[in-house]
Formats: C-alpha cells, sequence, structure tokens
C-alpha cells in the first residue's frame, strides 16, 4: 500500500495564481488526498524585492475557492511551522551552523562585488561560477578567528568533484558533475539564505515526502540533493511535470499577462471544472474518461501515469468541460451560484424559481454568468407593448392559439414533458399552423420570437407567472382584433 505522503505548495506571494501556478499545486493535493497524507501550504517570501501586498491572501483566496483544503500552512497551523521562510531564520541559521561546524560548509569572505564579480568572470570564460578556492583553503580555525574581527560572512557549501546523481520520477536517472556547480553559496554575507539552501531545509524539517513541482525547477535538484547528503539523509521523491503554455505557445508567466486563476471564477468557472482540466493537462484516466468528479481525480490519480510533454491550455476544450460539470451539478447548487449574480438579483426571483429554471435551461449553459443573459430573457417582462409584439399578437388567430392553450394549461400537471405534450395536442386540435400557434404564445411568454423550448420557459415561469402572460397577451390580442374588424 503506497505510504501516506506529504506534499507541499510553495508559492512566492507575487500576485495571483496563473493555471500554471494552480495545476501544480492540485497534484500535489490529489496525490496527498489519494494516499491519506497531507498537504502542506508554505510561502517562499524572502525574496521582498518581488513580493506584491496582497499576493499570500491571492494564493489563499483562490485555493480555498478550489476547494484545495490545507493540513498545514500560514492560514491553518501545523507542527512543522513557521510556513512562511521570512518566519524560518532560526531555522536556517541552526541548520547552517551545522554545517559549519562538520566542515561540510565554509566561511567565504569576498564581498557581494566580489562574488559577483567572480561569478560573471566565470561565465565570461566558460567556467561554472563558484570554483575560486581562494576561501575554501583557510582552515577553519582561521576563518573563525578572522571571522570574529570582520563580522558576519557568506557560507558556501564544499562541493567535491564526482557526479552528483539523483531520480525523477519522470525522467528516470540522472546526474551532473560536481564542478558544474562549484562551492554554491547557501547564505549571503547579509545572513539571508539563498533560495535553494531554505528549500531544502525547508522540505527536510517539514517531512515532504514528494516534491512534485515544474520542470523549470529541475535544475535546482542537483543541488539541493547536495545538501540533502551533507545533511546525511535521503532526499524526497522528486516528480518535475511539464510546463503548462499558454493557448498560443509560450510560457505562462504573470509578467507577461497570464491571467490569474480568480478571473475564471469572475468569468462563471466552477472550482471543479478548473480542477478537472488542468489534471488532464498532466495526467490521465485509465478509463480515458475526460469528466471526473473531484472523488473520482483523487481515488484515479497515478504519478505513473503523468505525462512528460507540456501541455497549452486549450480554451474552447476547457470551456466544453466547464459545460460538462455545470450541467451535473444539482439543480439547487446551481440556483445558488446564480443567485449571486448582480444581474440574476434585479430579476426578484425566489429560490423555486432559481431551481426550476436550472432543472431546464442548465443544458443549454457552460459558465455560471451565462445564466444572466438566459435567464433575463425569460423572466424580465416580455414587453408586449412593442410594435413587434403587437403585430405578432395582432395575427388573425393569435387570440385562437392563446386561448385554447390557456384552457388547456389549466388541467395541465406544471413539468416540462406534460406541457410540452398539452401544448402540441392543443396545436393539433386548433387546426393552425405551427407558426401561428407557437409565435403568440412565444411572445406572449417572453416577448420574442427566438428563444429555449416553450415548455421549459413555461415551466421555469412557473403556474402564476405563466397564466398572468398569457392572460395579457390575449387581452392585447383581442383588442388588436377588435380595432382592425371595428
Amino acid at each position: 500500500m503506497t505510504r501516506p505522503a506529504r506534499t507541499r505548495y510553495a508559492p512566492s506571494p507575487t500576485g495571483a495564481p496563473h493555471l500554471g501556478n494552480i495545476r501544480t499545486a492540485i497534484l500535489n493535493w490529489l496525490y496527498a488526498r489519494r494516499t491519506g497524507g497531507a498537504f502542506i501550504l508554505r510561502f517562499e517570501d524572502t525574496d521582498t524585492a518581488r513580493n506584491v501586498e496582497g499576493g499570500e491572501q491571492a494564493q489563499i483566496e483562490a485555493l480555498d475557492w478550489l476547494g484545495l483544503d490545507r493540513d498545514e500552512g500560514p492560514d491553518v497551523g501545523g507542527d512543522y511551522g513557521p510556513y512562511r521562510q521570512s518566519e524560518r531564520g532560526p531555522h536556517y541559521e541552526r541548520r547552517a551552523a551545522a554545517l559549519l561546524e562538520r566542515g561540510a560548509a565554509f566561511r567565504c569572505f569576498c564581498s557581494s562585488e566580489q562574488i559577483e564579480t567572480d561569478r560573471e568572470a566565470a561565465i565570461a570564460a566558460g567556467r561554472p561560477p563558484g570554483l575560486d578556492r581562494r576561501c575554501r583553503e583557510i582552515p577553519p580555525a582561521d576563518a573563525e578567528a578572522r571571522a570574529a574581527e570582520t563580522g558576519p560572512t557568506a557560507l558556501r557549501l564544499r562541493v567535491d568533484p564526482g557526479p552528483i546523481e539523483f531520480r525523477d520520477r519522470l525522467k528516470g536517472a540522472l546526474s551532473i558533475d560536481g564542478p558544474d556547480l562549484g562551492d554554491m553559496i547557501i547564505v549571503r554575507p547579509d545572513g539571508r539564505p539563498t533560495y535553494n539552501f531554505a528549500v531544502a531545509v525547508d522540505d527536510l524539517e517539514m517531512e515532504i515526502s514528494h516534491v512534485i513541482r515544474g520542470i523549470g525547477h529541475l535544475s535546482n535538484t542537483p543541488k539541493q540533493v547536495l545538501l540533502y547528503r551533507a545533511f546525511d539523509v535521503e532526499p524526497p521523491e522528486f516528480v518535475h511535470i511539464p510546463t503548462v503554455l499558454a493557448s498560443g505557445g509560450g510560457k505562462l508567466s504573470k509578467r507577461a499577462g497570464a491571467r490569474g486563476v480568480l478571473e475564471y471564477r469572475d468569468e462563471g468557472y466552477t472550482p471543479d471544472a478548473i480542477l478537472n482540466y488542468l489534471s488532464l493537462l498532466a495526467w490521465s484516466s485509465e478509463t480515458g474518461d475526460e469528466v471526473l468528479s473531484r472523488e473520482r481525480l483523487i481515488a484515479e490519480i497515478d504519478l505513473d501515469r503523468l505525462g512528460a510533454t507540456d501541455a497549452a491550455i486549450d480554451p474552447e476544450k476547457m470551456r466544453w468541460l466547464a459545460g460538462q460539470h455545470l450541467r451535473a451539478e444539482p439543480p439547487e447548487r446551481l440556483a445558488e451560484r446564480w443567485a449571486a449574480l448582480p444581474e440574476i438579483a434585479v430579476l426578484e426571483l425566489d429560490d423555486d424559481d432559481l431551481v426550476r429554471a436550472a432543472e431546464v435551461f442548465a443544458h443549454r449553459m457552460y459558465l455560471v454568468n451565462d445564466a444572466g443573459p438566459e435567464l433575463t430573457a425569460v423572466f424580465a417582462s416580455p414587453g408586449l407593448e412593442t410594435p413587434d409584439a403587437r403585430e405578432v399578437l395582432g395575427a388573425p388567430d393569435a387570440a385562437l392559439a392563446l386561448e385554447t392553450l390557456a384552457a388547456a394549461w389549466e388541467e395541465t400537471e406544471w413539468s416540462p414533458g406534460p406541457l410540452k405534450a398539452r401544448m402540441r395536442d392543443c396545436m393539433q386540435t386548433s387546426g393552425l399552423p405551427g407558426k401561428a400557434f407557437f409565435q403568440p404564445t412565444r411572445v406572449a411568454l417572453m416577448g420574442s420570437a427566438h428563444g429555449p423550448d416553450l415548455a421549459d420557459v413555461a415551466y421555469a415561469l412557473g403556474v402564476d407567472r405563466t397564466r398572468s402572460r398569457l392572460a395579457t397577451a390575449l387581452e392585447i390580442a383581442r383588442d388588436e382584433n377588435r380595432t382592425e374588424t371595428g
């Protein structure tokens, strides 16, 4: 049996997450839930120049909307915190001091300017940065004495010659030569930990078992593996997933204007639709099914079925899948979503109205927001005083059609099937052609010559509203005919 996994989503609070970011969160959440493990939220917020106000809350809001509940994190607490890197300084100091004491790290007395100069020179010469040995060979006792006089120094990890081997779940065994990395800095001269050092310490101390992240982080993995070796512990399992591309190609990026996940919420996508769609950008069910519930995604997620190629956003498929999920929602839940729309609120519909509408109109929609124009067309006043409406209702047989149907529906069960059957019977009994019978009815109920199935419209409107509209239209039709014959 698969052991419970501890996975993490570790964004920087640099703004609202886009689809690529959230795809990573989804896979980590699904696998944690699949194995009965823990899903952890951690903020990598030490790059203060890139952090934005509200960035952390935007991440949390997106996770909450999608239903990606956390077992640990800055918003829920936990036994392995703090869950913001900016609050974990003592943890990094303790781990760095341990490496220094064991000789796995050494002090570097070069200034930040010298370090940057050396790095640029190495790159220009085609050499890996970090190979300058001017500080590596200083005896530890001398280095400590010197540091006591000069103050804080950078710390570097000793990287010895030889291969750095590691394994990725998707790419298999990989390796890189140690000298290609050089003696990498783990603590800057100002005491701030470098990215890879902080991540390795965090994952180690939070007992992360699976690091599921984007392929862009693959280059960081050998550096973090070196740190695990220095800590004398086994690294977690690494799973580097392919990149999510924009629909026109190219990497999704906040800087390039990639849409935030919450924009899809505001457009009317449901959480389960986004969860389903983004899961399919990395993974597929053995059944071949594409419309998958949250429960099925959890039950079937399999890291061995993750794809190895980049996937581009397909807006048409995304919208289609959204429609499948919307139509599968219980009418009561869909009615709740519709009630929150400003366009629906002004119609002053009650819960029963919305539930009936959901029962018969959901199949016409893809997004929650589609209900605005659809329900407005049905429930708003039909506006029977317009010239077009008067022309239809003034037709010679309009009054007969309306009178016949109104009388028949008085005794009909108020559900779409019986209403439709009785309406068809009335048309045949009246002897009127379809257009002459149905067009006045549609105008009476909606004020329009086009729209959904008339029985569905009547059912959604309800008994009282339908009868009232038919009666009003019938009065107009009679008046128009009296005027013409008078």
